[in-house]
């Protein structure tokens, strides 16, 4: 599943800069420059924008931050814990969305403890 969704991803971003290159472009500037001058770690802003995702319901944004927040050094539990406080705020509808997250979850940690076996 989590390769399946960064190639949809992949796909998704090749698309919109070909047919928007100019807008793309400045909304890629405009969310690095939030990023760079940010007080938040790394791991806090994709730990935040994982429950943002989730709120949102948007599978493929859920992929990304899960993988980027894994990525800046988020445990296993920081990134549940994230996904549920978008649960505590969206109520149960918004529990569905953490498939996505265990999905991803299982994709990233569970290779990483085959690795270490």
């Amino acid at each position: 599943m989590a390769q399946d969704i960064a190639a949809d991803i992949t796909k998704t971003f090749r698309d919109i800069n070909r047919t928007r290159r100019n807008l793309y472009r400045k909304y890629q500037d405009f969310s690095k420059e939030i990023k760079k001058n940010s007080s938040l770690s790394h791991k806090v802003q994709h730990l935040i924008l994982l429950s943002n995702a989730i709120i949102s319901q948007c599978d493929m944004c859920i992929a990304l931050h899960v993988q980027g927040a894994a990525t800046n050094g988020a445990t296993k539990d920081e990134i549940i814990d994230a996904a549920w406080l978008a649960v505590a705020m969206g109520g149960s509808p918004k529990m569905m969305y953490l498939r996505y997250v265990y999905e991803e979850l299982a994709a990233i940690f569970d290779e990483d403890e085959k690795d270490s076996n």
